[in-house]
């Protein structure tokens, strides 16, 4: 990419020599022009420039400031904004794009101080929600001073590369489309309009990219950006009539944008673009970024789109077909619903079918800069709260258009982050690869009927970590419609799979790993089995809960048993728990599911020996001791 030079600075300093009898006035109404004239940059150089010859003319600044924002330069809006932030009836949000300048230029200490300065000082109408937004924003700032100090993010630990130079050109580069290991699809700007265009990898190195044909023209005109459907016969793509190519590929399409798909027919000619159903492309509303996807004999579309019915900004939305028809009549779309869409912008979906996460962008959740990628992983069809996948991969610009490469090692990414001598600025957006740290490799399984060796369908198995000798970790939880299942796990850690079915008891292994493929066998549960009256009797002679000894302890001990996506204490498999204590739920907000404990017991010793029964009977493989501190009476 080629370094963008200002010289806003240095006219500044110099300007009796080099604006030749010019005044703030006549700079202004220049500014003015370039700024209608689209010319977004430039308008703010020259509002700055008029601003400092004016004696710090604080309208001219904040001109200069609210341009500099838009074109993503926020160290200068930062500057600018800093002239006008306090002055709350005439610019009464100036100080809440200050400090958001300076959290996307990294200086979060600053940007907190900020944020909570102009929360304390703003008094206008929107007061509820202004600190709605403030709330949020600190929380960001204090997510991203927390993820600095690690070594490494928890959800997605990787290494981040910029893309050479002449694949990145000098203006927005976005929606990078991975078709195979050394073959890159994505957008750019070329001759004020965007192109699809294509890279391959030679020898290890990127060649530079050429304008992908075979398109009609009638796609190529109004592109915005697409994505190929798995089998590679349908293009799904964004065509909007009026393209702001100054803007974010992200979120500055945003006005008058459609869906569209192209069908290449069997000689491998792709047909005219044809506009997706009204109920998609909603008039008045627009609609982008589409991700296709395929599972269970049905393609699934998700995008995002304002339309009405949302939480406000873009939400991101799902609709299907059956893959078996030839018409293009999805189902009517879904919005994700709160766990996911914000009153913000959520953009950018990519859906990993086979684990079933979604990784999408949003500027509404906490973020350590614009827009982040986050990850949710669904659930008996509940979406689990995100998280932000941190440092590198989010940075303090915008970040977005995540995918992944189709052999699971790494992916790539949009941002208009800075990448050292080689991109000084922020105004423009470009492609970046990223590689895992330690390459994941793929554990598999399957889950069995004992008595049939059949698989057992729509079963539920979690991923626990078991690295130290403390409470195991859950990982991830996900149903298994087959009775198959797989888990990207890391080669140098220990783990423990543990499988569950209502009419079965529960089963666990702990994987070798080194071929990484386990098998689980259940027994079916006979509902009018009791429990075995001896082994009852060994545990109910212990010292099983008292109220009066819990109420004076500074700490209790419950038995984790299992996780379910839902909750029945009479559910059978519960009976022999049921002898031993009250078998109650925990909700996990974060990963969308249940955890079923038993307790409370007074001291460690009782809980463990019923945990150690209950594994050894097979109805609990994975029970293990939690310990709860209470607070003094």
């Amino acid at each position: 990419m080629n370094i963008r030079f200002r010289f806003c600075l240095l006219l500044f300093f110099l300007s009796p020599l080099v604006v030749f009898g010019q005044n703030s006035a006549e700079i202004a109404r220049n500014a003015d022009e370039l700024q209608s004239a689209g010319k977004i940059g430039e308008a703010a150089e020259k509002f700055e420039l008029a601003g400092r010859l004016g004696n710090g003319d604080p309208e001219l600044l904040y001109k200069a400031a609210e341009n500099y924002y838009r074109v993503r330069d926020y160290h200068r809006a930062a500057e600018c904004y800093s002239v006008v932030k306090d002055e709350f009836r005439r610019y009464d949000l100036a100080g809440l794009r200050y400090a958001r300048a300076l959290k996307q230029d990294g200086r979060y200490e600053e940007a907190m101080t900020a944020f909570r300065e102009f929360g304390s000082q703003y008094r206008g109408d929107r007061k509820a929600q202004v600190l709605n937004v403030v709330t949020n924003e600190v929380k960001g700032c204090e997510l991203a001073l927390q993820m600095v100090s690690m070594k490494a993010s928890p959800v997605l630990p990787a290494d981040i590369r910029y893309m050479p130079e002449w694949l990145n050109s000098p203006e927005n580069d976005f929606a990078p489309i991975p078709i195979s290991e050394n073959l890159l699809y994505f957008s750019t700007v070329l001759d004020g309009q965007v192109k699809l265009v294509r890279s391959q990898r030679q020898a290890g190195l990127w060649q530079a990219p050429v304008e992908a044909t075979g398109l009609p023209e009638a796609a190529a005109f109004q592109y915005g950006n697409g994505v190929f459907s798995p089998d590679g016969n349908r293009f799904y793509c964004t065509q909007c009539t009026e393209p702001n190519i100054s803007g974010r590929g992200g979120i500055g399409l945003r006005a008058s944008c459609n869906l569209f798909v192209l069908r290449r027919d069997p000689n491998g000619v792709w047909g005219p673009p044809v506009r997706l159903r009204s109920y998609i492309n909603m008039p008045n509303h627009t609609v982008m970024h589409p991700y296709v996807t395929q599972e269970g004999g049905k393609e699934l579309l998700f995008f995002s789109s304002d339309r009405e019915g949302g939480f406000g900004g873009l939400d991101i939305y799902v609709c299907e077909r059956p893959l078996d028809s030839e018409d293009l009549d999805f189902s009517f779309p879904q919005n994700l619903g709160n766990s996911i869409n914000t009153a913000g912008d959520e953009v950018s979906p990519f859906f990993d079918s086979d684990a079933q996460t979604l990784w999408f962008s949003s500027n509404g959740l906490p973020t350590i800069g614009g827009l982040d990628v986050f990850k949710s992983v669904r659930l008996a069809g509940k979406w689990t709260s995100p998280e932000n996948v941190g440092f590198p991969v989010n940075s303090p610009a915008d970040d977005f258009f995540f995918t992944l490469k189709k052999n699971g090692d790494g992916g790539f990414l949009t941002s208009n982050r800075t990448a050292g001598p080689k991109k000084t600025g922020t105004r423009d957006e470009d492609i970046f690869e990223f590689v895992p740290k330690n390459p994941p490799v793929t554990l598999t399984g399957r889950v069995l009927d004992r008595s049939s060796n059949r698989l057992l369908n729509f079963c539920m198995v979690a991923l626990y970590e078991t690295d130290t000798h403390e409470t195991p970790r859950l990982l991830e939880v996900r149903p298994s419609e087959d009775g198959t299942f797989r888990f990207l796990v890391l080669s140098e850690h220990q783990y423990l799979v543990e499988a569950t079915k209502d009419g079965y008891q529960s089963a666990s292994v702990r994987p070798n790993l080194t071929d990484y493929e386990v098998v689980l066998s259940l027994n079916r549960y006979n509902s009018t089995q009791r429990p075995d009256p001896v082994f009852t009797n060994q545990i109910s002679s212990q010292n099983l809960p008292d109220n009066s000894l819990l109420a004076q302890g500074d700490s209790q001990y419950k038995i984790h048993l299992e996780v379910q996506p839902d909750f029945d204490a009479l559910q059978p498999r519960y009976e022999l728990a049921r002898n031993f204590g009250k078998v109650t739920a925990e909700p996990l907000p974060a990963q969308g599911i249940i955890r079923v404990m038993l307790g409370d017991f007074p001291d460690q010793k009782t809980a463990n020996e019923i945990a150690i029964a209950l594994r050894k009977s097979g109805s609990f493989p994975q029970a293990f001791v939690v310990k709860e501190e209470r607070k003094g009476q």
